[in-house]
């Protein structure tokens, strides 16, 4: 049972990103507890905010910007970046995703906020870093995953590189970001002192081929990784395979090819020539894909052959959507999903940080927020405003919130 509160109650996060790195990071402080209040620029705010799904609510803005505050500023006017310096003396960390040097032109550089903060914790994603030759190339996520290396072996061997369908790069930032900065808030506890973080995409996702890249330093450039379609490049069969009904994930390791030739009806495969080790499998990979699919495919579904597989401790299961993910029986047991109320859009399953702590709870505090929906909340509370002045400072166009907010809170919707 939980003892404590969250994780990182306390803690005030100012973050002024969009797309999906920066964003992530935050939205998995905001789950274990920190007050994250999210800087957009009017007049439409982050980039994500379209397209509208339903009802004025963009899906790809609610995934990763629920459970923050809204503040529309314009940064570009003296007073509007005066008031952002404001927010960020008054915070633990703030986040920024933009090209090196956008926000220094606007005083939100380190150094300048070092001076009005030694404490704060600030992290900058690019997509190359802040310095070398290529730090002043805009990065996005396709632009990291190649340049990364990443999609030069996703594809099949005789195609072209392939583009999977998820901000592979993107995210990698993100849990980068958040394991930086939460490392960089344990820093500060021991010593009182904040410090600045570099992530670059492109290097995150060179680390994830960690192993072919000590390989091909080891043997001096004669390693060398290919594309490999839905198998592995070491190990058979280890991939994805064809069913009657789909396809299925199927990892037999080393150790276990007679385990797997008992459990499939063909016990005489175990000491085949052309398949009695790990090499030899690899050199006859085809054969053992063929194999395996026409045994799949001698079933009416792959829920059979895959219970057969399960009973022998193979390592397989269903290749899921994105429906079986959200009807699973697992994710929705553990908690997976949270219902969050969307004026308009109904409730949505959004899903949580993937972490289960015994001792301090994890949850979404909130829904994503509308355009400037906190510009009144935040500004009052963190900074001392009056209502005059936040309302001058809307009228003056420094502030900026969308309609419907007064609208639904004149309706009784929202506070």
């Amino acid at each position: 049972m939980a003892s404590g509160g969250a994780i990182f109650s306390g803690i005030r996060l100012i973050e002024f990103s969009q797309w999906v790195a920066g964003p992530m990071m935050a939205k998995m402080m905001a789950d274990l507890g920190a007050e994250v209040i999210k800087l957009e620029l009017p007049p439409a705010g982050d980039n994500m905010r379209v397209p509208i799904v339903k009802a004025g609510w963009g899906a790809s803005f609610i995934s990763e910007n629920r459970g923050k505050k809204s503040v529309c500023l314009n940064i570009k006017t003296a007073e509007g970046a005066a008031i952002a310096r404001e927010l960020i003396a008054r915070a633990d960390v703030f986040m920024e995703n933009f090209t090196p040097g956008v926000v220094v032109k606007y005083g939100l550089g380190y150094e300048a906020l070092r001076a009005l903060n030694p404490r704060l914790i600030m992290c900058s994603i690019s997509g190359f870093g802040q310095n070398g030759p290529d730090a002043h190339r805009p990065g996005n996520d396709l632009i990291a995953q190649a340049a990364g290396g990443l999609l030069n072996l996703v594809g099949n061997p005789d195609g072209p590189p392939l583009y999977p369908g998820v901000n592979i790069g993107d995210c990698t930032g993100g849990l980068s970001a958040f394991a930086a900065v939460s490392s960089a808030l344990f820093h500060r506890e021991r010593t009182g002192v904040g410090q600045y973080i570099d992530i670059a995409l492109v290097e995150c996702l060179a680390y994830l081929n960690s192993l072919g890249i000590v390989a091909y330093n080891m043997t001096q450039g004669s390693y060398r990784q290919h594309r490999a379609g839905g198998h592995s490049t070491g190990l058979a069969p280890f991939g994805i395979f064809r069913a009657t009904d789909g396809y299925v994930a199927i990892s037999v390791l080393a150790y276990q090819w007679g385990i797997f030739a008992n459990a499939i009806g063909r016990p005489e495969l175990a000491d085949d020539p052309r398949f009695n080790t790990p090499a030899r499998r690899m050199e006859n990979q085809a054969a053992v894909i063929e194999i395996v699919e026409s045994w799949l495919q001698s079933f009416p579904n792959r829920e059979e052959p895959l219970a057969i597989l399960e009973r022998a401790h193979i390592l397989s299961t269903p290749v899921a959507t994105t429906a079986d993910i959200v009807t699973s029986a697992q994710m929705r047991m553990r908690g997976f999903f949270q219902d969050l109320p969307h004026p308009g859009a109904g409730p949505v399953a959004v899903p949580r940080t993937p972490f289960h702590f015994s001792q301090t709870p994890s949850a979404i505090a909130r829904r994503a927020p509308m355009l400037g929906e906190h510009n009144e909340a935040v500004l009052s509370e963190v900074l001392g405003f009056s209502m005059d002045r936040i309302d001058a400072l809307t009228k003056s166009g420094i502030l900026v919130q969308e309609a419907r907010v007064a609208q639904l809170r004149a309706s009784g919707e929202i506070d």
